[in-house]
């Protein structure tokens, strides 16, 4: 009986884990990750490397200098504008901070990014010439990963812990550039519910696949392929000049689809700030896993004005194909 309930319980653990740290020579989870030396460290581990957490970054880079709308997996269903721009990384730096809460059944993890890259614009001067405009950027991202003890094993402590849940991520441009803010996100699913955001990194998600926490506000979307989802963003914006938003998604680097979202309504708040409401409905992909629906909203001087500022925002909504 105890044989089987270790057996159950290793399971449970490579699933909600996307399998990290199951050897398939040794058997499962007889070797803890290189690096792991107590519960502590196997919980920043495992959040690091969570599916959800590592394919955010996936989601907002690029790999060329793109159009506005472009897709490296299906056809290009809107015009094309000849204004083209990426993404490029160059370097991340994560830090993760475990907090065990009182009563030692649930712990939080929260991951922080530095992103630092350039922004890479192809465009033609006034005299018709063109020319690659690189604007340096620092971006910083955070979420929240939410783990529950599933075990007390002393002989296999990075089994302990089962992340069951995962925030929104958040992220934008780094003050002083900081003057464009996604306020809101709501995503209409095919079969009639929504999520709707308005802080990313207190609305979780929860693993629904391994029905150990019943925390969240709702189970991370289980999409099928080729169903239609419908998004709508909000955000306020310091630019009188309409923004450019765009949905970001894919299946890996070499696979993504970036989008214009398009703008439904705009308020003049006063003060020098403005609301505006952008919508898109997309095709989900043939491609199963874990990903993340982008939401990467930039001032219209990053991309049309060589001298403004780098500044955007950013959400990511995780989603599992099935």
């Amino acid at each position: 009986m105890k044989k089987v309930s270790a057996v159950l319980l290793t399971l449970a653990v490579c699933a909600g884990l996307g399998m990290l740290g199951c050897n398939k020579e040794t058997g499962p989870g007889e070797q803890s990750p290189a690096g792991v030396t107590n519960e502590q460290s196997a919980m920043e581990y495992y959040a690091a490397n969570d599916e959800f957490v590592r394919n955010d970054e996936i989601t907002f880079a690029d790999r060329e200098v793109e159009p506005m709308d472009y897709s490296t997996f299906g056809k290009i269903d809107a015009a094309v504008t000849p204004l083209r721009w990426g993404r490029f990384i160059t370097s991340i730096t994560r830090t993760v901070t475990v907090t065990v809460q009182p009563g030692d059944t649930m712990a939080i993890a929260k991951v922080e990014k530095t992103i630092v890259g350039t922004l890479k614009i192809r465009a033609k001067t006034e005299t018709g010439d063109t020319v690659v405009i690189q604007k340096p950027f620092t971006d910083a991202s955070t979420r929240l990963v939410i783990f529950k003890r599933v075990a007390r094993q002393t002989d296999r402590f990075w089994l302990n812990w089962v992340p069951v849940a995962t925030s929104l991520v958040s992220g934008g441009t780094i003050p002083p550039n900081n003057v464009i803010s996604i306020v809101k996100l709501v995503q209409y699913l095919p079969w009639g519910d929504s999520i709707t955001v308005t802080d990313p990194n207190a609305f979780f998600l929860r693993y629904r696949w391994l029905r150990l926490f019943a925390g969240g506000q709702i189970d991370a979307p289980d999409l099928a392929a080729g169903s239609t989802v419908r998004l709508r963003a909000t955000v306020v914006s310091a630019s009188p000049d309409t923004d450019i938003v765009t949905l970001r998604y894919g299946f890996d680097a070499l696979h993504g689809r970036r989008l214009r979202m398009k703008c439904l309504s705009e308020t003049n708040n006063g003060g020098g700030t403005y609301t505006r409401v952008f919508e898109i409905s997309w095709p989900v992909h043939f491609h199963r896993g874990f990903f993340h629906a982008g939401v990467d909203a930039m001032t219209k001087g990053t991309l049309f004005d060589d001298q403004a500022p780098y500044a955007v925002s950013w959400w990511g909504i995780p989603y599992r194909v099935l």
